[in-house]
């Protein structure tokens, strides 16, 4: 939330009369959290628009963030333009909300709502739409949207493969055209905006057609920004695959646009409807999800096979006997789509010791396990990098000096050249989100690959153990989100025509609750014993959590012990911050901890 306000640091008296109408601004300059009271030359503008004013003797852009009224304008200096319409009054409430419950700045709020480019004004509501055109729904379906729009806020289990689209268009149907709804991202944007379009509907995407937006009478599409998207005569609020991480900001505030959705909906008094096939422990902390009968829900979920790994020889490597097999078995019957094997490990190998003495291979400077990556030029041997600190030795051993490494854990690039020499056949590595995507019929990569290919006649995991295990309490949610990321590749299992299409789970844990809930299409199961836990070790939503670091941090920890928090260090200059509740935790951190560079506050970590 913005501090006091106060007059501009170089205001000086203008002469003008002895009082007139006066606004707060906030400037859009980082590092700034107060605002600053400006006289107005003309008409009053409306919280949220986008002005210039000066500032330390420079002009700055700045969101007006209140009217003050008429009051003494000694000491103030005026408004010098208005430049553009921004996030509506109302949305300016909500973001500084966010600003409170993440304990951050309210700029960064304020800029989610804001255009990209200056917009004069909103332009005109469109006629109504002519005729529109939809897609089937079954009847389950329709039932549960329009109970879902009967509450305040209610969360829909719709499984992987279900129409997400028939979802958005039967709120449309019943509410009418002003439905916000969020997509994890850019790509689901364009997708669903092509489907609603090619249907009749009028739609406007935040923030590229914030004039459109603005105007009302369309469909607002958006990503995590669209939270804060104008939709002057807002009808309800849809989150599709409200699990998804993609909605949670990375940098701090690390706000989270589904918690800040409910909120919106809330104040408006209009529905928001969480539509996902895995409902995590949060979502379903309100109420038990709206839900198909069980038989067509399982048939919507993927065919998952789980391959049991507690028999292998350690010595066999990421791949089980039979997967060469599956793999060409999967290509000669669905030659159309190719097979993707997902390792959530980036470079060449990840672990590595002394083929000679057996000493691990670790970083001199920072004592980090080195891994192994190759260089650009194709005629430069290889060489060890520490992912921590960043320094990096060629390929020998510290302790005797041999120049050969055993691989103890491969990364992804490995793994597809291994891969390909397995199968006999092509093989692409999938890098990141913005790489190339090779032309191949098999794919290896992290997670990055699941994003990127629309569909596939095979998913292998090679290693699902390292999301089981992962050393994180959301860890079950997570591997649980990969899962129906490839159900969505393979397809469902009722499918006719297709019985090779599956998910393949390497694993020596084959009876872990996740996996059983994906094999069975019962998500619930995990829901279930997910909250039990949570209840049990006081984990949100159950209780709250803030990660604070930097510096200053360890200093701050007496006085959050004081403001009724439980505070223990996970690693150097890093606190570990434990409320009853969100508000509690969102009041002792506004107290407490101040906003200023060099310290980070994570509310509601995920890396936890």
């Amino acid at each position: 939330m913005s501090g006091p306000t106060a007059p501009s640091p170089d205001a000086s008296a203008t002469g003008g009369p002895d009082e007139g109408p006066a606004v707060s601004v906030l400037p859009d300059v980082s590092g700034i959290d107060r605002t600053f009271d400006y006289t107005v030359p003309g008409p009053t503008p409306a919280a949220g628009t986008l002005v210039r004013v000066p500032l330390g003797g420079r002009r700055v852009r700045g969101w007006v963030v209140e009217a003050l009224g008429r009051r003494p304008t000694e000491g103030l200096r005026p408004l010098e333009r208005v430049l553009s319409i921004g996030p509506a009054p109302e949305l300016v409430g909500l973001a500084r909300y966010g600003a409170w419950r993440y304990a951050g700045r309210l700029r960064p709020f304020l800029l989610a709502g804001s255009p990209l480019r200056q917009v004069a004004a909103a332009a005109p509501p469109p006629p109504p739409a002519a005729a529109l055109r939809r897609g089937p729904i079954g009847d389950a379906l329709r039932e549960l949207v329009e109970s879902a729009l009967e509450r305040p806020s209610a969360v829909l289990r719709l499984p992987p493969s279900g129409s997400r689209l028939a979802v958005v268009e039967e709120v449309i149907a019943r509410v009418g055209p002003e439905v916000l709804v969020l997509c994890p991202s850019l790509a689901d944007v364009a997708v669903l905006r092509g489907h609603l379009e090619r249907a009749g509907h009028r739609v406007a995407a935040h923030p590229e057609d914030f004039a459109l937006a603005a105007g009302g009478g369309r469909v607002v599409l958006g990503s995590r920004a669209a939270v804060f998207a104008p939709a002057p005569r807002l009808a309800a609020i849809v989150v599709l695959d409200a699990h998804a991480e993609a909605y949670r900001e990375e940098r701090a505030p690390t706000w989270d646009a589904t918690v800040l959705a409910v909120e919106r909906a809330r104040r408006a008094e209009v529905p928001c409807l969480l539509v996902t096939p895995a409902p995590t422990a949060t979502l379903l902390s309100g109420s038990p999800p709206l839900t198909l009968p069980p038989h067509e829900e399982r048939a919507e979920w993927p065919r998952v096979e789980v391959v049991d790994r507690r028999g292998d020889d350690p010595r066999a490597g990421l791949f089980s006997g039979a997967l060469s097999g599956t793999v060409r078995r999967a290509l000669e019957t669905d030659p159309g789509r190719p097979v993707v094997a997902v390792l959530n490990r980036t470079g060449r190998a990840r672990l590595l010791s002394c083929a000679t003495c057996g000493e691990l291979a670790r970083c001199e400077h920072c004592g980090a396990a080195l891994a192994q990556r190759r260089l650009p030029d194709p005629g430069t041997a290889a060489e060890l990098s520490c992912p921590r600190c960043g320094a990096s030795r060629p390929v020998v051993c510290a302790e005797c000096g041999a120049r050969r490494m055993r691989l103890l854990r491969v990364g992804a690039a490995r793994a597809a050249e291994e891969l390909a020499a397995l199968v006999r056949l092509p093989v692409g590595e999938v890098s990141g989100p913005r790489s190339p995507l090779p032309e191949a019929p098999v794919l290896v990569g992290t997670e990055a690959v699941l994003h990127r290919v629309r569909r596939a006649a095979l998913v292998v995991f090679l290693d699902f153990d390292q999301e089981l295990l992962a050393a994180r309490y959301r860890a079950a949610e997570q591997a649980m989100a990969l899962l129906v990321l490839a159900g969505r590749l393979v397809g469902p299992r009722s499918a006719t025509g297709a019985p090779g299409r599956r998910v393949v789970v390497q694993t020596r844990l084959p009876e872990d609750e996740v996996l059983a809930a994906a094999v069975n299409g019962t998500p619930g199961a995990l829901a279930e014993a997910e909250l039990a836990r949570r209840r049990q070790l006081a984990l949100p939503p159950f209780g709250a959590l803030a990660l604070l670091s930097g510096e200053r941090a360890p200093a701050l920890a007496a006085e959050l012990v004081a403001a009724g928090l439980e505070v223990s260090e996970r690693e150097p200059a890093t606190l570990l911050v434990r409320g009853p509740d969100p508000a509690h935790l969102a009041d002792a951190l506004r107290a407490v901890v101040p906003l200023e560079a060099g310290l980070r506050v994570e509310v509601d970590p995920i890396s936890v």
